[in-house]
């Protein structure tokens, strides 16, 4: 990673780098990873049964049409539906998500956006601990999207310890930012790639996490392909990509591989092996499109090109004005 260059003097830019600095700090408490603390994920409510999570709006998190970036509410989504089996946990645990199902509204991904999920108990009969949950996401004047997951439960890694599960609160007024010569390599590559992401952002005026994260995709015969680094940014504690980052991955690939004009209706994702490798790519191949839905099929591939997630996405065609 280049060294960091400096900041841009942007008052967007200003808050995105110090919300970049932030997290920095934040993330060296054990538990969370970095994601989750530059999303300012909060965890408001938890009890054996259920969970309520929230995300704030702002420039850090906007897509090109000014709604949530997908993969961050994919995310939001991914740990909400966590939380209600992690408040039914009595030890420290692990969980790997199985299997995720959103299907959208049509309401804007506009913020806050709070997601509340249910524990609905444990698969039967299974070789494998399985806790089920689910979901429904709101901004503030609409339902967004609905959603259900089932969590394999693990035993962690030596050294593993869970998130501090708790409301997020913004640092009090003046609480002084981490200096460069603070930071550690992977904390320094980290904002690195966030002010390059920031001066790509100012000059060609697409949003800052799409830089940030960097899914680059292209476009193919029959669909398309996208793909992105792996690393402290978008890993989880143990060095995977987070599932929600995967998911959102997915997704731009199949968005990618139709017209502009397609909206996401659903999407169903099985997760396979985990997020590991240098580079994770993404392949998108268009199984159905007629004139007013489209379906996708995905497959993400990791290290030694082992599939790592498989999707399948539903697009629907706007209502003609």
């Amino acid at each position: 990673m280049p060294k960091s260059p400096a900041a841009v003097p942007n008052t967007d830019s200003d808050f995105i780098r110090t919300r970049v600095l932030r997290a920095i700090a934040a993330n060296r408490e054990p538990g969370y990873h970095f994601a989750g603390n530059f999303l300012a994920i909060s965890f408001d409510e938890m009890d054996e049964h259920q969970a309520a999570l929230s995300m704030r709006e702002g420039p850090h998190v906007a897509a090109a049409d000014g709604q949530i970036e997908m993969a961050a509410l994919s995310i939001l989504a991914d740990l909400a539906l966590a939380g209600a089996i992690r408040g039914a946990l009595q030890r420290s645990t692990r969980l790997a998500t199985v299997n995720m199902q959103l299907q959208f509204t049509g309401a804007r991904r506009a913020g806050p956006l709070t997601a509340r999920s249910e524990f609905h108990g444990y698969f039967r009969n299974s070789a494998a601990q399985q806790g089920i949950t689910r979901m429904a996401m709101h901004n503030e004047q609409d339902q967004v999207c609905i959603g259900s997951a089932a969590f394999m439960v693990l035993e962690p890694p030596p050294g593993f310890k869970l998130p501090p599960l708790r409301p997020y609160r913004e640092p009090p007024p003046g609480t002084p930012l981490l200096a460069a010569e603070e930071l550690n390599q992977s904390e320094t590559q980290i904002l690195g790639r966030a002010d390059a992401a920031l001066i790509t952002a100012q000059k060609t005026g697409t949003p800052f996490l799409r830089n940030f994260w960097q899914f680059r995709t292209r476009k193919n015969r029959d669909g398309a392909s996208a793909s992105l680094q792996n690393g402290a940014h978008v890993g989880n504690r143990v060095g995977h990509v987070q599932g929600g980052v995967l998911f959102g991955l997915a997704e731009a690939a199949a968005r990618a591989a139709l017209p502009p004009h397609w909206v996401l209706s659903a999407i169903t994702a099985c997760y396979l092996t985990p997020g590991e490798g240098a580079t994770l790519t993404a392949h998108a191949k268009i199984v159905h499109q007629g004139s007013r839905t489209a379906v996708v099929h995905g497959i993400i591939t990791g290290a030694k090109r082992r599939r790592v997630l498989e999707t399948v996405a539903t697009y629907t065609a706007p209502a003609k004005k």
